[in-house]
């Protein structure tokens, strides 16, 4: 028989969709770490003042302001924890995304093909969807999973390629609104020194979620495509990467 199968059976789905809501609620339960930083940096500060070895020649404002300044710094630290604990949160739901449906395809075309060390990468394992008609960039998640892609390749590379992608569809991620006209990413030079490099939100990350879980709702029951064309397709693409 040379035609191969996706079954996307609804268990599997739903097992998907719930490793994709644990993503959410793991942050939703760590997030309140940072909750009291501004207490936190202000506790340090009075730390330092409190223990300085002073006597009776100290200087106490010139202490004050080097305590303050600590603090400013502590402040600083434990907001940009803050905004990458977001940007790693939303980065862990991609790579689980794209995880589950290079799991799946090696899963399901395993039946049929027997790949070198049991392995695709992500492209292609969205293009063996393709070939069995499932049209992943038709779907209406594709959208959102494209822009959270993009915007993982920007956190993990900086100013680069996925950047300029990016702020084509979302400009908002580079645009400080108290500073008009300022990209956030080129004065910040790099995304996880500081907390201003991307103003990426908790409901974008919240959409990023939802959108992986509608792909797995978007998909078909079954899906058919021929053995061969299979094989000469992938065939070709590690030819052409090989050069």
């Amino acid at each position: 028989m040379n035609r191969t199968q996706l079954y996307f059976w609804k268990p599997l789905m739903e097992r998907h969709k719930k490793e994709l809501s644990m993503v959410e609620q793991y942050y939703i339960r760590t997030k309140p770490t940072f909750n009291d930083i501004e207490a936190e940096a202000t506790d340090y500060a009075n730390h330092i003042y409190n223990n300085y070895p002073a006597d009776e020649s100290t200087d106490l404002s010139a202490v004050a302001d080097y305590a303050n300044d600590e603090a400013i710094q502590l402040y600083d630290l434990l907001e940009t924890l803050k905004k990458n604990h977001l940007l790693m949160t939303i980065s862990m739901l991609c790579q689980i995304w794209e995880q589950q449906l290079i799991k799946f395809t090696l899963t399901e075309i395993g039946h049929f093909i027997k790949f070198h060390n049991n392995s695709l990468s992500f492209s292609e394992s969205k293009n063996i969807f393709e070939l069995h008609e499932v049209k992943v960039e038709e779907c209406a998640s594709w959208k959102m999973i494209k822009e959270m892609r993009l915007l993982v390749n920007t956190i993990k590379h900086g100013d680069g390629e996925s950047a300029r992608k990016l702020r084509r569809i979302r400009p908002d991620y580079f645009e400080l609104d108290l500073i008009k006209g300022t990209d956030t990413l080129e004065l910040a030079r790099a995304v996880l020194l500081d907390s201003y490099s991307l103003m990426v939100d908790e409901q974008d990350f919240i959409n990023y979620v939802e959108a992986t879980k509608t792909f797995w709702n978007e998909m078909p029951e079954y899906a058919y495509s021929d053995v061969n064309l299979i094989i000469t397709i992938l065939n070709k693409r590690k030819e052409r990467s090989s050069r």
